[in-house]
């Protein structure tokens, strides 16, 4: 195909006028010359003209060979179905206002998870030549538990391999409070900055200098998100100090918008790896032997296999006990997900839940122009009986369809960022202030999301149009044309297909929604099996502080009682091994103080609980019922001795939710001894929704004692008197941590299946009122055009009873099957939830198979369908026969 080919297309779709008078040109031009040729031959002008129009043929149907021939008649084509398109819908403004929306609200919505799993898996940093940069990781060690590099293994690398350019160290994501304020900091190396390669817009990057092994310098780079959220864009930013731990950091520089350190989300500033004591003091003493990120980015033309293959060979080499068949994994680090199938499989549901709302807007379209089909027969007979091919006709159709799909493409978006902004306003209003200064923004749209919702209208559009199109062609134009309909306008089987589908979507989405309701009331029922109402868990950071902070919490008046644990209350306690002479058995112990037991309302069933005089070193142990039974089946434990020493090999487990990821971290090793049990502890469930359990055993410590955590019980509104501690202990400590009410975990349960609750039943709330709607409509629709035969019926004899059970009788067996099928969805979709070891921890919260929520779910659907076919089923039934056949 040539350029001027190009150039004339081009011209036929943005100046048709023009392309069609040239064309009307060139036919006049050969008539004219072969009417000259005539008249030169001696004919008279006038007949000249005819004989030449003669031998020329149809002038339109030249011009139809020639739009063909030059490829132009496509475009005219389209053009013409595009104008004819828009005077439809002129015609029918409220049907095709209803098409838009029902479609724009399923899309929209779909739109939604879209936008946040753009953010996650596909919106890359912006750092040039993204594609280059890896992370180094080690697989999972042989028990399960990851391998870490350290700083030392971080500088080998860089001097022992010549894979990469540059690298850094990174320790990520620790939050902490900074002159008050809780802030997300990364520690890097000096060399992060020359492996991403982004300068900032105000001061200086982190430099070599900064990062010294001696002590580095106590500077750091604000991010924009930090430099907005925190110092409101001042521009006199550099140079002024914050307190961290209560050392002054400077702030040095101020990064670009849009770099997000290669992180889903930008921390508030960067600060030098060397100084990592001062944000997390529990790893004093021990910071070489701190786990670190390595990333680094690869030489040019180096493939992946190969550095991979290089730093696999010098990893095996490190140590002669290292596994040599442990082998390094490089991991692209783009900005986006580390694990994207995991972030598939999380989002998975949620696109089918959402995807039902589409699907059910779709259907409803359907049905509604299979209804609009059969008004619109005798238009399509006349065009079928002039010459117009079925082919031609469906494609006008079709050209209709996706007009309003890329319509309700841009209703999406609208709905989207709509959705959107009210889910980030509602979970900032509603979140509990104990988690931390947690801010959320509304997801920004790119291209990529763009080009999703024109693809989903595409999809849409072959989904709730296509099936319509051809049924509509699928006539005779001779009836037609006589007024009669084309065999009949009862609901085929195309339509009960599209209402089963609606009911079967709408019954699974109103199965979820009452089974997390029931969950919620339930959960919000649960006794954990201590207080909560009342009692608070400090975190406490800085051991230099820990004095003047007790002495506070002592002279406060809202301070009820004081207690000690260690590890922290929500943190998953350390595993060891109990030996009463007969073989070691697997327990959790946790350093508790004397009021401990008091603080948090846990009775001693027997024996006594620890004395203030009882400190870390004293050979005594409080033990749970269930550890006592486990240790001593045959007796109750009081005066027992047993050896306890820590499980080396035990790793971290991952539960529903972590409070606190990190907590232990710095926690002292237990020393292995003998101990005489002086008490029993009722047992204790602990919070479902975390990964914590209490401990088994428990041995004693002072509040006073290093990396202790405080539990306080309070009088008076726990929420007040936390605000009221937070400001009073910041003032001692800018730093400290976080300052929770058990209440608020307690509650945290109750929150999440919440939350679910009102997402299924907004999407199911939605699903049944477009259910609803769309059966009504076009059962509406069929009554009409029905009318006839209604009044023929009525003549002829039939009841008021039977014309009612007749138009029931049309809904009932696709809501039926739609029911059936939902139900049985979901009940399969439960079994097969059950029989997974997360589904069976699950299973203690969410009540997947409740048969109270399905029967009630089930019951509200086909009340909802019956009302929606009662009305016109009961119009159809008052029919006036006499009037009816006189029209007729």
């Amino acid at each position: 195909m040539s350029v001027r080919d190009w150039t004339l297309r081009l011209r036929a779709l943005f100046r048709p006028g023009s392309v069609e008078r040239d064309l009307h040109d060139e036919l006049s031009f050969h008539i004219e010359r072969e009417t000259m040729k005539l008249i030169v031959q001696g004919l008279p002008p006038d007949d000249a003209r005819a004989r030449a129009h003669a031998k020329f043929g149809s002038t339109t149907v030249a011009a139809d060979e020639c739009r063909d021939e030059r490829g132009t008649a496509f475009i005219d084509n389209t053009i013409g179905d595009l104008q004819y398109a828009f005077r439809t819908f002129r015609r029918a403004p409220l049907a095709t206002l209803t098409i838009v929306v029902t479609v724009a609200i399923g899309l929209g919505l779909v739109a939604v998870l879209f936008t946040v799993l753009n953010v996650l898996l596909f919106r890359t940093d912006s750092v040039p030549d993204v594609t280059e940069i890896y992370a180094v990781e080690h697989p999972q060690q042989a028990d399960g538990g990851p391998s870490k590099f350290t700083r030392q293994r971080f500088e080998a690398l860089r001097s022992d391999t010549n894979v990469f350019t540059e690298a850094y160290a990174a320790v990520n994501e620790v939050d902490l409070r900074v002159d008050g304020r809780m802030m997300a900091v990364n520690l890097v190396s000096g060399s992060f900055f020359r492996v991403v390669r982004v300068n900032p817009i105000m001061g200086r990057a982190l430099s070599a200098a900064d990062d010294d092994r001696a002590g580095g310098n106590p500077v750091l780079v604000l991010s924009d998100k930090g430099w907005q959220r925190q110092f409101n864009r001042d521009p006199h930013v550099i140079g002024r100090t914050v307190l961290v731990t209560g050392a002054p950091y400077e702030i040095v520089g101020v990064m670009p918008e849009g770099f997000r350190g290669l992180e889903v989300s930008a921390p508030d500033f960067w600060a030098p790896l060397a100084r990592l004591v001062d944000f997390l003091p529990d790893v004093r003493g021990s910071e070489d032997k701190a786990g670190v990120e390595i990333i680094g980015r690869l030489k040019p033309g180096l493939s992946m296999e190969r550095a991979r293959a290089q730093l696999s060979a010098w990893d095996s080499n490190q140590s002669a006990t290292t596994d040599r068949t442990m082998s390094i994994a490089l991991l692209p680090r783009r900005g986006t997900v580390p694990q994207p199938l995991e972030a598939i499989a999380v989002f998975g549901p949620l696109f089918v839940a959402f995807g039902l709302i589409l699907l059910i807007g779709c259907a409803n379209v359907a049905n509604l122009l299979l209804a609009r089909g059969v008004a619109r027969q005798r238009e399509i007979g006349i065009r079928l009986s002039i010459g117009a091919s079925r082919r031609r006709i469906v494609r006008q159709l079709l050209t209709e369809s996706v007009l309003l799909a890329l319509a309700a493409a841009a209703g999406g978006y609208l709905v989207s960022r709509l959705a959107l902004g009210g889910a980030v306003y509602w979970a900032t209003r509603t979140l509990p202030v104990d988690l931390g200064d947690v801010t959320f923004s509304v997801p920004a749209a790119d291209w990529r999301v763009a080009l999703f919702l024109v693809l989903a209208a595409i999809a849409a559009t072959a989904f709730f149009a296509l099936l319509p199109a051809l049924h509509a062609t699928r006539i005779e134009p001779a009836r037609t044309l006589r007024g009669a309909l084309f065999k009949d306008a009862r609901p085929g089987r195309a339509r009960n297909i599209l209402i089963g589908v609606q009911v079967f979507a709408s019954a699974l989405l109103l199965i979820c929604s009452a089974i997390f309701l029931r969950s919620a009331i339930a959960s919000s029922q649960f006794n954990p099996g201590f207080r909560t109402a009342d009692t608070l868990s400090i975190e406490t950071i800085n051991d230099n502080k820990r004095h003047a902070m007790l002495q506070a919490l002592g002279s406060d008046p809202t301070v009820m009682a004081l207690a000690g644990a260690r590890p922290r209350l929500l943190a998953r306690p350390p595993r060891a091994f109990g030996d009463v002479g007969s073989g070691k058995i697997a327990l959790s112990y946790k350093h508790v103080s004397a009021a401990y037991f008091d603080v948090l309302g846990i009775p001693i069933v027997r024996g006594r609980a620890f004395t203030t005089a009882e400190g870390d070193e004293h050979p005594v142990a409080v033990v749970s019922e269930s550890a006592a039974r486990t240790l001593w089946p045959n007796g109750d434990g009081i005066g027992k001795t047993f050896r306890i020493e820590p499980d080396l090999t035990a790793q971290q487990g991952h539960g529903f939710l972590t409070i606190n990821p990190k907590a232990g971290a710095g926690d002292a090793r237990l020393t292995p001894r003998t101990v005489t049990v002086i008490g029993v502890s009722k047992d204790v469930a602990g919070f479902r929704i975390t990964d914590v359990r209490e401990a088994g055993v428990f041995l004693p410590t002072t509040v006073d004692a290093p990396n202790t955590f405080l539990v306080a019980r309070i009088r008076g509104n726990a929420d007040l008197a936390r605000q009221t501690l937070l400001e009073r202990l910041t003032r001692i400590d800018p730093n400290m941590g976080k300052i929770i009410t058990l209440r608020t975990v307690a509650r945290l349960e109750t929150f999440l299946l919440t939350i679910a609750f009102w997402v299924s039943v907004i999407l199911g709330g939605l699903a049944l009122l477009l259910t609803v709607s769309g059966l009504f409509s076009v059962l509406s629709y069929l009554v009409a055009q029905r009318t006839r035969e209604i009044g023929v019926r009525i003549a002829l004899g039939a009841s008021s009873q039977k014309v009612t059970q007749l138009i029931l009788a049309q809904t009932t067996r696709p809501v039926f099957f739609g029911l059936l099928a939902g139900a049985g969805l979901a009940a399969s979709l439960a079994t097969l939830v059950l029989a997974t070891e997360a589904g069976a921890m699950i299973s203690e919260i969410v009540h997947v198979t409740d048969p109270v929520a399905y029967l009630a779910s089930l019951l509200v659907i086909v009340v909802a369908c019956l009302f929606a076919a009662w009305i016109p089923a009961s119009r159809a039934a008052q029919v006036d026969p006499m009037t009816t056949l006189r029209q007729e």
